[in-house]
């Protein structure tokens, strides 16, 4: 996870959510972090056996993460093709 200096203010606010395993497949870590000051933004980490990353999100750009998950998930359930087209 990054590090948060102790003269930023801010702060964890809500529910650490995990998805997936540590080490067969990797590991997505959100949370939300907020500030007296500014807009919360939502922190996702993503991590596997061949490194680790993290990217802070505005609320905006957290809808269209979720929006574009989302789609994948129609694709995914509903189309019946597999990776390389219809099966």
């Amino acid at each position: 996870m990054p590090p948060v200096l102790a003269h930023m203010a801010r702060r964890h606010r809500g529910v650490l959510l995990r998805v997936g395993e540590v080490r067969s497949s990797g590991l997505v870590v959100s949370y939300l972090i907020g500030s007296d000051d500014e807009s919360p933004t939502v922190v996702v980490h993503a991590s596997c056996r061949a490194g680790a990353g993290w990217a802070e999100l505005t609320l905006p750009q957290t809808k269209h993460l979720v929006d574009q998950l989302g789609s994948l998930l129609t694709q995914a359930a509903g189309s019946g093709e597999g990776e390389h087209g219809r099966q």
